[in-house]
């Protein structure tokens, strides 16, 4: 059963955030797709891919997502920043990988930024990238170039 049989209304962008990855995990598109501010600016980056740009794009690529079923998927390592009204996390996702009969979890670091709303706490950005050699590190200081 979808969340949509309830309102959606997120007190906070870490209940915002967790109906996402629950989202994902249960393959619940519509769940996954009103959690987003339906708004032109809206944003969303999956890893390898294009800037996606609009409700309607970014809800279409997790539509295409989830239509292959579930994602084992969990966020970790959370980093906040948090206004009144907006809120950007830095997370670590661990996504669990199967090839043939073997499993590898791979990371991927991604950025959710949400706004508050009258209608509760909204996803306007995913930003996601894989991690250097499928392994999250932390670093403190960069070491080389950024750009």
């Amino acid at each position: 059963m979808s969340r949509l049989a309830k309102p959606m209304l997120f007190a906070s962008s870490d209940e915002c955030e967790q109906a996402f990855y629950e989202a994902l995990e249960s393959a619940d598109v519509d769940a996954a797709v009103d959690l987003w501010l339906e708004d032109s600016e809206v944003c969303c980056v999956h890893p390898g891919g294009p800037r996606l740009l609009g409700h309607a794009a970014v809800t279409g690529s997790w539509r295409a997502i989830l239509g292959n079923g579930p994602l084992r998927i969990r966020a970790a390592s959370k980093k906040t920043l948090e206004t009144p009204t907006i809120a950007l996390h830095n997370v670590v996702e661990e996504i669990v990988v199967v090839q043939g009969r073997a499993q590898k979890v791979v990371h991927v670091i991604a950025t959710n930024v949400y706004v508050k709303t009258p209608a509760g706490w909204k996803m306007v950005l995913h930003h996601a990238s894989a991690a250097p050699e499928g392994q999250a590190a932390d670093a403190e200081s960069p070491s080389g170039p950024l750009h």
